[in-house]
């Protein structure tokens, strides 16, 4: 199958499909996938989060209030019907979708600039959500691509773009199992998507093969050993909690407990390592001003602290120790041809 240019295949056996209204079959395994909203549902698993026809249901929801909805309140809508987000999260959240190309952008200036890549090209995201670093690369000249686990999530991607006149492949699919050929992507990009796959050395396995000869691999993922507010659950310094801690406060807070394996600095360099990428480096990220208007005073100081600390190389190394997010960048190495 052909999306938006971009060519599909089956994340089973890698063969190639049959079109039929509504579905895609496997020439080569038979299995059978449903295409809904425009979006091709091609997971081997579901998100751990809900099962996947009621995943696609609540897509379809959001798809059915598309034309009327702006991103903004189909994302009051979603967080309606989501029972298990309460409301203050609900907010939280929102704020930070709502401030998310900003951020991506930022992250995207990051990464070219440490990895000495200039903007362009076929860039994946794995764990693509809403589509804000979509939205942002699309922006700076690349030709973006986004899989999610999440189909509902996708449905509110495709309302996002739409509103800025853009079209880009969306594909529902698992991280550890993508539906493209090898090499096909100049870029791979995981922004705070590896500490949410089920298999991160699967997962990194996979962005490795799909990323062409001399392609970067972009990555942030929120640091376990940070002393700020949790990225799920708010509290300081949550990553360093018991899972059971943070599973009995989630439910008290009338949430589902965050699915995650958080990393931190040299966890994740021997991730990126093990998977076969080089010249692994990591990073702090610049806080965009759309993020930073979303913190609480307090907050806001200890961001300000944060960024001039940033900037004093003695202060470095422990930032990566204890700092909110770790920014990474590698390459897939050329093979040399044989004289």
């Amino acid at each position: 199958m052909n999306l938006y240019g971009l060519e599909l295949c089956c994340p089973a056996c890698g063969d190639d499909f049959a079109e039929s209204t509504g579905e895609l079959t496997c020439r080569g395994c038979g299995c059978r996938f449903p295409v809904v909203a425009g979006i091709p549902d091609l997971r081997i698993f579901p998100d751990p989060y809900i099962a996947m026809e009621d995943d696609r249901k609540k897509g379809a929801m959001l798809e059915a209030r598309g034309d009327r909805e702006t991103f903004s309140s189909l994302l009051d809508y979603y967080y309606s019907i989501t029972s298990v987000v309460p409301p203050r999260h609900a907010q939280l959240y929102k704020r930070g979708l709502l401030a998310g190309p900003e951020r991506a952008a930022a992250a995207l200036e990051l990464w070219e600039s440490a990895s000495g890549a200039a903007p362009g090209g076929r860039l994946l995201e794995i764990g693509c959500g809403t589509g804000p670093l979509l939205l942002a690369a699309a922006r700076r000249g690349y030709q973006p691509a986004g899989v999610d686990i999440a189909f509902r999530w996708l449905v509110a991607a495709k309302k996002r773009l739409s509103e800025q006149g853009l079209k880009l492949p969306l594909v529902c699919a698992c991280a550890e199992a993508l539906p493209f050929r090898g090499e096909m992507f100049d870029r791979v990009a995981l922004d705070s998507a590896i500490e949410m796959v089920a298999d991160q050395p699967r997962t990194m396995r996979e962005a490795h093969r799909v990323l062409a000869p001399n392609g970067r691999l972009f990555m942030a993922t929120p640091n376990r050993f940070s002393l700020g507010p949790d990225p799920h659950i708010g509290v300081p310094a949550g990553g360093m909690w018991p899972k059971s801690w943070v599973a009995a406060l989630a439910r008290r807070q009338g949430a589902i407990p965050p699915a995650r394996n958080l990393l931190w600095a040299k966890s994740l360099s021997r991730l990126i390592r093990g998977a076969g990428f080089t010249g692994a480096r990591l990073d702090l990220p610049r806080l965009a001003d759309a993020q930073l208007r979303n913190l609480s005073g307090g907050l806001r100081a200890a961001a300000a602290l944060y960024g001039a600390a940033q900037k004093l190389p003695l202060t470095r190394p422990g930032l990566l120790l204890v700092g909110p997010l770790l920014h990474a960048t590698a390459r897939k190495q050329r093979i040399a041809e044989p004289n």
